[in-house]
């Protein structure tokens, strides 16, 4: 098991938060010509996806991040659970959940580039029960 998540890595993981920040903006505008949120919740969502666009464009700038093994674990889980929500944000009719997801990414990305493996680990774990939420 790798000790030492490699900048290579941390940058995959940064273009994923990008790329669901990507759809989650897709999504968003979806619901705002259905008429299905209102001008506001489209604001706030717009915010919430700037966030993780930003917090992910943070990541890419890092270099290396060292890790102890359970958290190394915990972040290798991610690749899933990134193409689950990749391939379902755009369905959800749920917008709140929509809305778990973005932060808890963000929230997630804030704790790599703190280097808090506390951190990381506990909102790994708190995406993969949202997903988990999501197809059950």
């Amino acid at each position: 098991m790798k000790e030492r998540l490699d900048s290579e890595f941390i940058s995959h993981l940064a273009d994923e938060f990008l790329e669901i920040a990507k759809k989650f903006n897709d999504y968003r505008f979806e619901k705002i010509s259905q008429q299905k949120i209102s001008h506001e919740t489209f604001l706030e969502m717009g915010k919430k996806s700037t966030q993780l666009m930003k917090t992910a464009r943070e990541m890419k700038l890092l270099s290396t991040l060292i890790v102890g093994e359970e958290t190394a674990t915990a972040i290798l889980k991610l690749e899933h659970i990134n193409n689950e929500i990749k391939n379902s944000i755009t369905s959800l009719i749920d917008i709140q959940k929509a809305f778990d997801f973005i932060g808890a990414l963000g929230d997630l990305g804030l704790a790599i580039i703190d280097k808090n493996p506390a951190a990381i680990s506990d909102n790994i774990t708190f995406i993969s029960d949202l997903v988990k939420e999501k197809t059950s």
